[in-house]
C-alpha cells in the first residue's frame, strides 16, 4: 500500500455483483472489466423505529489479467471482496459542453468469496 506525504487512498468493499461483468479489449489489446458491487449501510429508522438498511452501488474497474479472470468467473449475485483505490474521471460533454465526472474504484485485487467454479460450470441456477 502506497502512502504519499501522509495521505492514503484505499478502498475495501465486500458485496455482491448487481449484474454480470462487462469485459472488453481496449485499443492496445489490454483487457478491461467493469462491474457494480452492492453493499449495505445503516439507514434511517422506519415508522416502527427499526433501523433500515440502504444499498450503495459502487462501480469497479479492473484491468489486464485480473479483468480476464473476473470476466470468466464472476456473475450477477456473486459475493466479492474488492481492494483498490478511489478514482474520479472528469470530462467535457461533447454535446452540451457541460463538465461531467464519475467516481469509481480501480481494483488491485478481487477476491471471490463464494464457492463454485464460475459461470460456465454452474448454469443450473441452484445457488
Amino acid at each position: 500500500m502506497r502512502s504519499f506525504r501522509g495521505t492514503m487512498n484505499r478502498v475495501e468493499l465486500i458485496g455482491r455483483l448487481g449484474a454480470n461483468p462487462e469485459v472488453r479489449q481496449v485499443g492496445n489489446g489490454v483487457s478491461f472489466c467493469r462491474f457494480s458491487v452492492a453493499t449495505n449501510r445503516p439507514g434511517a429508522n422506519d415508522d416502527h423505529s427499526k433501523r433500515t438498511s440502504e444499498t450503495e452501488w459502487t462501480t469497479v474497474e479492473v484491468w489486464e489479467r485480473l479483468a480476464e479472470v473476473c470476466g470468466n468467473y464472476l456473475q450477477k449475485g456473486r459475493r466479492v471482496m474488492v481492494l483498490g483505490s478511489l478514482r474520479t474521471d472528469n470530462w467535457q460533454d461533447k454535446e452540451s459542453g457541460q463538465m461531467r465526472s464519475r467516481t469509481y474504484v480501480r481494483a488491485d485485487e478481487v477476491l471471490f468469496l463464494d464457492g463454485g467454479n464460475g459461470r460456465h460450470d454452474d448454469d443450473d441456477g441452484d445457488e
